[in-house]
């Protein structure tokens, strides 16, 4: 809980515009989120030496969305363009990975 509650104040101590972080150098097999789209883990892991993984871009418009909101994207090599939303890793899946007690 306590890593959580670090990343979510580094978000509030970097302005009041940070709507998320982006972060590298994290592998995992797909570009995916936490924290309810807060928390971006974008390193598919794409050398050979890592993963191997595909790669994928993250692609985000400011004010893109419905309502004025971010519109978040996930791009693949085949063309898709996945909702950020199909992403998302529940929180209790990161609770349970870094064995942190609620």
């Amino acid at each position: 809980m306590e890593l959580i509650k670090q990343t979510v104040e580094a978000l509030r101590e970097s302005g009041p515009d940070v709507r998320r972080m982006v972060m590298g150098h994290t592998p995992q097999r797909k570009i995916n989120s936490a924290l309810g789209g807060k928390a971006w883990r974008i390193d598919v892991g794409a050398s050979r030496g890592v993963l191997g993984g595909t790669p994928e871009v993250l692609e985000i418009v400011h004010m893109g969305g419905e309502n004025g909101e971010d519109r978040v994207k996930v791009l693949t090599v085949d063309g898709d363009r996945i909702d950020g939303n199909e992403r998302a890793v529940p929180d209790d899946v990161i609770m349970d990975f870094f064995d942190l007690k609620r």
